[in-house]
Order: structure tokens, then sequence, then C-alpha cells
């Protein structure tokens, strides 16, 4: 089920609140959030253009060094970045096979752009809720050109594979001749989890994607790394694909923000994860997903009904100004109860977790009522 866009009058009703479960404190304007960024100091420098541009160049080198990659090429949207990769990686035929997880981004959330616009294949690999193994490539009818691991798997309750696991993919896919490219939309809060530093991980994989609007909290925009010849060959792709953009400098500027401010915190915030979800999974009839949290996300499962529970949420934030969220689906672990996704970041100071509980219990009897 592709993701359900927030309307107008949620987006005011959340910016509205004092207090916010998931994620960051947003602006309350974005002349706030340009403000903001004006204060940098590569904000003095002359912008991008056509992407270049210094401070667009310091900042691909310093993400590909972060990844240890040899280049990097910034995006102003993940999708696009992902296309050209696997284009590129497919080569210049009018066909190539994709391996992924059926419940990954790119099989769900782009609307089959990997298929109508790259002329590409996807080739469904793993079980649902859990991230694929090697038996699973091996079980494959057929050898893709391209494999693509989502660290974590974000529908699959933030789950990520064993290190080992996605070490030994790794080598099945140099063995046999197939590249290796990793989604990681939420790779920065993926690290903590396998105590590798993101260099490491990187180094199991062909090219890496990276998200700075996610954990990072930036504007928007992505990043792609791998070697120079594919970083190069991905240029054309990038024109077709809309994403040669006039200037990119706020963008550029607020990942950089990110990057210093919360890179640094993922660790934490995985723990604080960890420590809400085993008081939330204590309460009766609740179940949180993974019952430890692997990174700073999880699911909560609530006996009640989703559409119940998004009106209760609604009305949390009206009365209460504690943003719960504004989207509850149907549970696969509750017989007729809801799912929630909770993703630590740094709003979550602006509470304890005895205050999340006892919001969560009161929004859970609304919509029972």
């Amino acid at each position: 089920m592709p993701a359900i866009k927030p309307s107008h009058a949620e987006i005011e009703l959340r910016n509205g609140c004092s207090r916010w479960l998931s994620g960051h404190r947003p602006a309350r304007s974005m002349r706030e959030s340009l403000l903001a960024l004006a204060a940098l100091p590569e904000a003095a420098q002359p912008p991008d253009v056509y992407g270049d541009g210094a401070v667009l160049q310091a900042l691909e080198a310093d993400v590909a060094a972060l990844l240890g990659k040899p280049a990097a090429s910034f995006f102003h949207k993940g999708v696009a970045a992902q296309l050209a990769a696997l284009r590129v990686w497919c080569g210049n035929g009018s066909a190539g096979t994709v391996a992924l997880h059926p419940q990954s981004h790119i099989a769900i959330d782009e609307a089959g752009a990997l298929e109508a616009l790259m002329g590409l294949r996807g080739l469904p690999v793993g079980a649902v809720d859990a991230p694929f193994t090697v038996a699973d490539l091996v079980a494959l009818p057929e050898r893709p050109a391209v494999v693509v691991v989502e660290l974590p798997l974000r529908r699959g309750g933030f789950r990520l594979p064993a290190w080992d696991e996605l070490a030994a993919i790794g080598a099945w896919c140099r063995g046999n001749g197939v590249k290796l490219h990793i989604d990681g939309a939420r790779l920065w809060e993926s690290a903590p989890h396998f105590g590798r530093t993101l260099a490491d991980i990187a180094a199991l994989a062909d090219s890496v994607y990276v998200s700075f609007y996610k954990g990072l909290g930036g504007l928007a925009g992505s990043m792609l790394a791998g070697p120079q010849a594919m970083i190069d060959d991905l240029a054309p792709w990038k024109t077709r694909l809309a994403g040669n953009v006039f200037t990119l400098h706020p963008f550029v500027l607020s990942a950089r923000d990110g990057l210093r401010r919360r890179l640094p915190e993922m660790a934490a915030n995985r723990e604080r994860a960890q420590a809400l979800a085993a008081r939330l999974a204590a309460e009766p009839g609740w179940r949180v997903s993974p019952e430890v949290p692997q990174v700073n996300s999880f699911q909560l499962h609530l006996p009640a009904d989703p559409a119940a529970l998004r009106e209760a949420m609604l009305e949390t934030a009206r009365r209460d100004g504690f943003w719960l969220g504004a989207r509850a689906v149907a549970s696969h672990l509750l017989d007729g109860g809801a799912m929630v996704e909770i993703v630590i970041g740094d709003a979550a100071r602006d509470w304890v977790d005895a205050d999340a509980l006892a919001v969560w219990r009161a929004a859970v009897a609304l919509a029972r009522r």
C-alpha cells in the first residue's frame, strides 16, 4: 500500500501542536527554516548552478568518503537517484532484471517507474515482513542483473538482516557477476545496530543511496555513491529524470546541517526507541514489531479499528496539542486492530515515555468508545 500524503489541514494541525511523537520538531514556517540555513557558514558561498558549485561538490566528496566510495552525486529526489543507478547497472539494453523485496519502496511507492520509465523488470524476492536471504536469491528462477537491499526494510517493520547474512548476499552477488545496490534511505539509522561504520556497510555493495530528509531532517535531497565510472554514467539519466536542477543550494545546506547535528544522534535515538517500545509492549493487548526495535523506528499494533484510531489521533492533536500522527492501517498481528509507525527523532526530547504511554492509552480508549 503506497504512502498516504497528509492533507493541508493535517499539516496545519501538526504544526500547531506543542509536542510530536515521531520525527523531528517541524519548523513553524519555511521562513524559519530558510533563516536557520542562512546562518550556516556555507550559506555565504555562491550557490551551485546546474550541479556545479563548491559547496555541492564538497558535500558530494564528504559523503563519498563517509560511505567509503570513490565518488558521489547529489540528486534532488531518491526515486530519481535509484532509477538512474539501476538503469546504469543494467546497461544500455532494452531490458534488465532487478531483484528486490516485494515490500520495498521501489516495488510499492514509485508507481511502477522501474518498468514504465526505465524499461526494467522487477523480480520479487523474499517473504513478507522479513529481509530476504542468500537462499532466497539462489531460489530465484533467473539470475538478476542487480539485487537491491533496503536497509532497513521499512514496510517489514524497519527490519535489518543479520550482518553475516548481508555479507553473504554481497559475496553471492560478487561471485555471480550481479551488482548489489543498497537502498539506504535510512542507512544512517541502521549503522548502530550493525556496530559497523557506514563505510563497512557500503563496502558490501557496488552502489549506495542515502536520503537527507528522513533521519537527518533536511529539506529534501539524496546522494548516490559508487565507482567514479558509474557516477559519470549517471549524468544523462539525471537530466532525463529532471534532476539537473538550476540550483540545489538550500537542499545542500540542509543536508550539511543534518549531517552535523543529527548523524551523531542515531545511536541514542535507537536506544530511546527500544525503551519506549518495551514500555508500550507491556500494555495488555498491545504489540510492537519487532519486539526489540533494530533502528530508531518500529510498528505499534493496537486493539482499535484503524479508522476510529486515526480520528482519535487527530482529536488528541486538537485537544492536547500532542501529535501522534494521522495514519493508522489494519494490523496484521491483531485481528481488527490497527498499526501505526513510531519514529524517534529530536521531537522525543519534549516528552518522557510515561507521557507517550498515557496519551496512547487515552487515544485507544477514545477509538474504542
